[in-house]
């Protein structure tokens, strides 16, 4: 059970980590963007690694 909860909220922080980067990609703060890509890289990274 805690293995499942890890990863509901592993795809919610994807989740909210591209819709940051794409809205901060659209007002043209790249630095916004790229730390935004970066928690995303993560949150996938680890995602994977618990499958």
């Amino acid at each position: 059970m805690p293995v499942l909860l890890f990863q509901i909220a592993l795809v919610v922080i994807l989740i909210h980590a591209v819709y940051s980067a794409i809205q901060s990609a659209q007002g043209q703060n790249w630095f916004e963007f790229a730390y935004r890509l970066a928690v995303g890289v993560a949150a996938l990274w680890f995602l994977l690694q618990h499958l």
